[in-house]
């Protein structure tokens, strides 16, 4: 009965581990396309993230599929590769969670460098009206930064007539903030995952050795 619990509960988690996999495909490729437009303005690199997670989608997808493999048919062969293949991926992610949370306060002087650059390039001023209706916010430091009537994009909607008393914060604070938080969300997302994954070694070794002495009483 422990034997056929861990058999389909290895199967079942890492079936949604693989559809996880190709929604991540999926969603790389969809967001790749529509960055077409985009990178004739932006001038950081942003094909790297979409890139990212279509490599990481396609990594958790063949290792899912190895374990889905491996825990049904009862291959000890898949269950050992399986299991390697997963300590090697949760690492890789502890590396990924212990870089983030270190590099927090350089990503976010990177945000308000690239803020400030695209704040004065006046042909894609445009974008950055976008930018403060999304984020609420306003400039770079403030109201202050613009030396003409405020655009509509610095206050509320509700607001007429905006004006520096009405006006949102400045976008550097406002997007920085976002990102420190998107980071540390991430870490600690990242940080249960590789949780979950250890413990999915530990039930894939323990099922590879059920596997092999059940066949050794066989013989």
């Amino acid at each position: 009965m422990c034997c056929l619990l861990v058999k389909y509960g290895l199967f079942f988690s890492n079936l949604i581990f693989t559809l996880g996999g190709l929604a991540l495909i999926g969603l790389g490729v969809a967001t790749l396309l529509q960055l077409t437009d985009v990178l004739e303005v932006v001038t950081t690199n942003v094909n790297a993230i979409p890139i990212t997670v279509i490599v990481l989608g396609a990594l958790i997808f063949l290792i899912a599929f190895l374990g889905c493999c491996g825990a049904i048919r009862e291959n000890r062969c898949f269950l050992t590769l399986y299991a390697i293949c997963m300590i090697a991926l949760a690492a890789a992610k502890l590396y990924v969670v212990v870089v983030v949370f270190r590099n927090l306060s350089d990503i976010k002087d990177l945000v308000k460098d690239w803020l400030e650059e695209a704040f004065l390039r006046l042909e894609i001023r445009e974008q950055f009206y976008v930018m403060q209706s999304t984020f609420q916010c306003c400039g770079t430091t403030g109201p202050n930064s613009y030396n003409v009537a405020l655009p509509p994009s610095c206050c509320p909607s509700v607001v007429q007539t905006c004006e520096a008393s009405s006006a949102f914060e400045g976008c550097n604070k406002v997007v920085a903030d976002f990102f420190e938080t998107y980071g540390e969300v991430i870490g600690i997302i990242v940080a249960v995952i590789v949780a979950i994954e250890v413990l999915a070694v530990v039930l894939s070794f323990s099922f590879c050795s059920t596997v092999g002495n059940n066949r050794r009483r066989t013989v």
